[in-house]
């Protein structure tokens, strides 16, 4: 097959789409990955041998020109190029990306809407409307529409934007279970324990109201270690202000670590994984933590509470409310068993749903299953 890995940008490539490309060559495919350039992350596909193409994708919230802009390039180059499959991820590439797969007659055409983004979560209504016109036009003109949670299948079916039969759950990316397995938990000696947020600096992730909670946590427990692991976003209309940012850079309550391409020391050095976000697709930080063995807190919204099982796994904590977050926190601090439980729960229940393997074996079946359909 000539398959076509449509993202935001090299680094979205790079991060969640590197594993499912890499198996895509191994069976014999040829895979170009697009997406725009310009975040360093090019030259490490190239050096990981993956074809990456860039493309014109503007990361404003609506800008007409640019977006048919991408359109008529996409066009162009599947006409050009003639894949078997065009397999689009995040909201632009879902939209143009698939658009101009139509218009160039791309035999099978896949979206994985990996979540709902700024439209969905703090934007106005109208722009709202818009990006649910563009979705209504362009996911009917897919084959196949992958939802990483059951409530934003829901959603999208309820409005109309797909059909129900062509609306799948997926397991997200999944996680790789031979890269990110059990370690030991720092605070099993009885040491207060270390807290994690990874994720970009923005408020829909619930930036803020981690560093509020980690303020009120270390206030009783001043031993407790809240750490940040996530770059910004400039582009993202979501981002913090410079004034939000210098006081989380100055902050005395969390650590602002640098971005790294291995997250896997950083989760050894934590008891508990957490993510305050407003909404995720499923979350890639919390089912690595998971694998590794460590306690969850995130947000009850669609995508956490598909990772986190409350009172097993870890818990479920009110969205927007530092309070609530903290509360939850401060158990446990005050409880190092449950730590340890909750860990043990994580790495069974990981191993059971959330697979990297048969998530990306689904996928390509799905490619193969289509092709020999509309081929």
């Amino acid at each position: 097959m000539r398959i076509v890995i449509v993202s935001r940008c090299a680094r979205t490539l790079y991060v969640f789409r590197r594993s499912l490309i890499e198996r895509a060559m191994n069976a014999g495919s040829d895979v170009a990955a697009i997406g725009a350039s310009g975040d360093g992350f090019e030259d490490r596909l190239r050096a990981a041998k993956i074809h990456f193409e860039s493309a014109p994708i503007s990361f404003s919230g609506l800008a007409p020109f640019a977006d048919m802009g991408l359109l008529a390039n996409l066009t162009r180059r599947f006409r050009r190029e003639r894949p078997d499959v065009v397999h689009s991820f995040t909201i632009k590439p879902a939209i143009f990306a698939t658009l101009a797969a139509a218009l160039a007659g791309v035999p099978v055409r896949v979206v994985t809407i990996t979540g709902l983004g700024y439209a969905f979560t703090s934007a106005s209504g109208p722009l709202r409307r818009i990006v649910e016109f563009l979705y209504r036009i362009a996911l009917r003109r897919a084959h196949v529409i992958f939802f990483q949670n059951p409530l934003d299948r829901a959603l999208f079916v309820e409005r109309g934007l797909v059909r129900a039969e062509n609306a799948e759950l997926v397991a997200g990316s999944g996680v790789d279970l031979g890269k990110f397995v059990p370690v030991a938990l720092p605070s099993a000696g009885g040491a207060v324990p270390t807290f994690l947020m990874i994720g970009r600096l923005l408020r829909d992730k619930g930036v803020l109201e981690y560093q509020a909670a980690a303020s009120i946590v270390r206030a009783k427990f001043p031993g407790a270690r809240c750490l940040l692991l996530g770059g910004e976003d400039a582009r993202n209309p979501s981002r913090l202000t410079a004034t939000e940012l210098a006081s989380l850079r100055n902050s005395p309550d969390v650590e602002l670590l640098d971005e790294t391409d291995d997250v896997r020391p950083v989760i050894a050095r934590a008891d508990v994984m957490v993510l305050p976000s407003y909404r995720e697709g499923l979350p890639r930080s919390l089912l690595e933590g998971a694998a590794m063995g460590r306690a969850l807190i995130a947000t009850d919204v669609p995508g956490c509470m598909d990772v986190v099982r409350h009172g097993k796994n870890g818990f479920l904590v009110r969205i927007a409310d530092a309070d609530s977050l903290a509360q939850t926190m401060i158990g446990f601090c005050e409880d190092h068993a449950l730590i340890a439980a909750c860990a043990a729960a994580a790495i069974v229940d990981v191993n059971e749903r959330f697979d990297e393997q048969r998530v990306i074996d689904n996928t390509l079946l799905t490619y193969q299953r289509l092709l020999e359909l509309n081929g």
